[in-house]
């Protein structure tokens, strides 16, 4: 921890002061062979395929193809594959698009790019809303 404090700097946060040696599932163990179990909600879930021997298998055969994901440089057959699958799960009618990002703040950019590209308009309105904790 004073190693972390030496070179972090405070805005980035940790919200358990814990540093994960392993996992399996969702079972995380600490640098002090403390084993902890996280719980199913919140940002939790990302654990739940931790170390699962049919993702790491499918990581590993991924590696070994290549690693270079983005799709601004070049399209992945397998991510097309999954976009015509959640285009043919989503409800409604006419054509579908879809598109996978990283963050949500990645999401929040492409929606106002498409926003603009679909309305022809020039910018967005951002309003504070009283409950928002942070300013647009």
């Amino acid at each position: 921890m004073a190693r972390r404090e030496a070179a972090v700097p405070r805005g980035p946060y940790n919200s358990a002061p814990i540093f994960m040696a392993s996992a399996e599932g969702a079972t995380l163990e600490d640098v002090d062979d403390i084993a902890i179990s996280t719980s199913p909600e919140g940002s939790a879930v990302s654990t739940s395929a931790t170390a699962r021997r049919a993702v790491v298998s499918a990581l590993r055969e991924q590696l070994e193809k290549h690693l270079h994901l983005c799709f601004a440089v070049h399209s992945v057959r397998k991510l097309h594959r999954a976009r015509g699958k959640l285009n043919a799960l989503t409800p409604g009618k006419g054509p579908k698009k879809t598109i996978i990002v990283n963050t949500g703040a990645e999401a929040v950019e492409n929606a106002i790019k498409i926003a603009r590209a679909y309305t022809k308009r020039p910018a967005v309105i951002c309003l504070k809303m009283p409950f928002m904790a942070a300013p647009c």
